[in-house]
């Protein structure tokens, strides 16, 4: 321990070391490196490919501009689902979030623009996938550099690796990696910003982890402008003596903190130089936030808010990230050795906690307690305190057990949230009352029943027929039929024995629309093609074993007619349909059904999580291949998207076999 000395900021790292294994594996000193590359392969494979929120869509419109136009100003199409625009100084309408995610964007979006051409529905399809991606290297980020923290914390390589896997796949950051919103880029230059402010205290030469620290402090506002709150904690952690007797003694060492903050401070120029450039643009100053008028919107009770986060069933912080409740002991465990770091950290996340427990959208809107992801990583270094824990017997198995066991939880709740689009169930018609403060309607439970449903659907022991792709919604809520179809729709069958199909087909259309040019086949032979604005009733003897029927026609669009407000390209109808055996036994009609993939902003969109359509999972491969995209182009992306994961997995394996220097 070293003895402050007047006029210099004294730094004491004290630390509480593992021991060290003699002989440590090979590779071992680059795991964060390894984790890195395997967490940032992983998010690729199970990524959703599309938007979720208007924030994501928004962000996006201003990355496809910059790129495209070299512009930040939006001009938006009717119905698009962008968030609120704010006017700016020259009349011209801006978003009003941070700018750094846009950029971050970038060179995911020209990757997008690839694949299709400009203009096509194509593109807009590839560049959105694209930039849907854009959080599985920042989650992966977050999770390599919480291992490399918990090393230079002196905790065991396991522990590491533990506390990489709690994060990354037990909490509800697998499912925001899945999406663009703004909050895992939050959380990366948090934890950056902590990390280094900590590195900083015990570093020989303390003046680049002070500007690391300095720049991913205004990285941080410029990413999301509320994360502000975090900015004084994390300054004066970065630049306070952590020897608080030598305050005591030589009161304070003025010099040594006016010199570390001015290199934090030369650091933070640079990160919050894109804001206050964006605000300049679109406001005409640089202290213009674009969140003037919400200042106003909170007024939510603090302890409903406070409840809400931290113990309903469904928005529990607790319940969405279990892992988390072992850094309640982890406080008292690491107190000792690391008092500021555990100051810090708590003190983080009970300013996100208050500021959002007090806002009017406290919920989020999304997948569990959206804005307390930042301090996310924050809480996991102290969950490693629990297994780093010296004292043998009891305390250490049970600190084991709890680590398995809500690990576990985590990881199944954070499943439900990745294979359901969880807009799926908060579009659904029940209040968001009963979402949050009943059990039973909580999205942890609900979204597992959603996952039996559809695997029950898909899974439906023969014989059966199936609506397949290419039906809209029904025309009448709670019931099968009847349905309309788009320009082309699939009856897919699977029978043990001859059937008697019964089908009833509607060409349903007004007189001042072209004709339908009706088709349809079976198995890829040809049954009719004469429907011509009239009911038509079939009867077919289907063989035994798989039978596809198939339906095509010229489509017409109610709202560019004049006929309705419906924008969708509509086909024929599908008015009844009636299956049974030749001993009389009714054959089941299941509903699979999932509309043709929208041209329109809006209706593509809310395509994704309609619940009338039964998408099996909520992956970009099942939606690749739903969405009728040229094959070539289909094609193209399986293809970069499997290059991509597979060049991460050598990478992660040249690195696991290069000996330590």
């Amino acid at each position: 321990m070293t003895r402050a000395e007047p006029g210099r900021l004294s730094i004491v790292h004290r630390v509480d070391h593992a021991p060290q294994a003699r002989h440590q594996p090979v590779g071992s000193h680059c795991l964060p490196l390894i984790i890195f590359w395997l967490f940032t392969a992983f998010y690729l494979l199970t990524m959703s490919g599309h938007m979720y929120v208007s924030d994501e869509e928004t962000m996006y419109l201003v990355t496809r501009r910059l790129l495209l136009e070299g512009d930040v100003a939006l001009e938006v199409e009717r119905g698009a689902p962008v968030a609120t625009l704010r006017r700016g100084p020259d009349g011209r309408r801006y978003a009003p979030y941070g700018i750094v995610p846009s950029l971050v964007a970038l060179p995911f979006f020209w990757l997008g623009t690839l694949a299709a051409d400009p203009g096509t529905p194509a593109f807009e399809y590839t560049t959105r996938l694209a930039v849907s991606a854009v959080n599985a290297p920042v989650t992966a980020a977050t999770v390599a550099l919480l291992s490399a923290w918990a090393l230079r914390l002196g905790f065991a390589h396991w522990i590491a690796l533990t506390l990489a896997l709690l994060y990354g796949l037990a909490t509800f950051a697998w499912p925001y990696a899945r999406t663009f919103l703004s909050e895992p880029l939050t959380a990366l230059f948090l934890l950056i910003a902590v990390e280094r402010a900590d590195a900083a205290r015990a570093a020989r030469c303390r003046y680049w982890p002070l500007l690391l620290s300095g720049l991913a402090s205004g990285l941080l506002i410029s990413t999301r402008i509320a994360a502000g709150i975090a900015l004084p904690i994390i300054g004066l952690y970065a630049v306070w003596p952590y020897r608080w007797d030598a305050v005591r003694q030589y009161w304070v060492p003025l010099r040594g903190i006016l010199v570390a903050g001015g290199w934090w401070l030369i650091g933070f120029g640079p990160g919050i130089l894109p804001l206050a450039m964006y605000n300049l643009i679109r406001a005409g100053s640089v202290l213009a936030s674009g969140y003037g008028g919400e200042r106003k919107m909170f007024i939510n009770p603090l302890l409903e808010g406070l409840y809400g986060l931290l113990l309903s069933p469904g928005k529990s912080v607790f319940l969405y990230a279990p892992p988390i409740l072992l850094a309640i002991p982890g406080v008292f465990l690491l107190w000792r050795q690391r008092r500021g770091l555990v100051l810090v950290i708590v003190v983080l996340f009970l300013m996100h906690l208050g500021v959002y427990a007090r806002w009017n959208a406290w919920s989020g809107g999304a997948w569990g307690p959206r804005f307390l992801l930042p301090p996310l990583p924050l809480l996991l270094v102290l969950t490693g305190s629990v297994l780093h824990q010296r004292r043998a017997g009891w305390p250490r198995r049970a600190g084991y057990a709890a680590t398995i066991l809500l690990g576990g939880l985590g990881l199944i709740g954070a499943l439900g949230g990745v294979l359901v689009n969880f807009d799926t169930y908060l579009n659904m018609s029940i209040p968001e009352q009963r979402r949050i403060h009943e059990p039973g309607y909580s999205p942890l439970l609900v979204h597992w029943h959603l996952v039996a449903d559809r695997v029950e659907r898909y899974a439906h022991p023969r014989p059966y027929c199936a609506l397949g792709r290419g039906f809209f919604a029904p025309e009448q809520e709670g019931h099968l039929l009847p349905r309309r179809t788009g320009a082309s729709a699939y009856i897919d069958c699977d029978l043990e024995q001859s059937t008697l199909l019964d089908l009833t087909l509607n060409d349903g259309r007004p007189p001042n629309v072209p004709a339908s040019d009706f088709r349809f086949q079976m198995s890829g032979r040809a049954v009719d093609s004469a429907l011509a604005r009239q009911t038509r009733v079939y009867r077919l003897l289907l063989p035994p074993g798989s039978q596809t029927l198939g339906f095509t026609a010229t489509t017409w669009n109610p709202q560019a007619v004049g006929f309705s407000d419906r924008d969708a390209n509509l086909g024929v109808v599908l008015t009844a349909i009636h299956l049974r055996t030749a001993y009389g036994d009714a054959v089941p009609l299941i509903d699979r059904a999932i509309a043709p993939f929208p041209t329109s902003t809006g209706a593509r969109f809310a395509w994704y999580y309609e619940r009338h359509n039964q998408h099996l999972i909520d992956h970009w491969a099942w939606y690749l291949v739903q969405s009728a995209l040229p094959p070539a182009i289909t094609h193209r992306v399986t293809a970069t998207i499997g290059v991509l994961t597979a060049s991460l997995l050598v990478a992660a394996g040249v690195v696991c076999r290069m000996k330590p220097s």
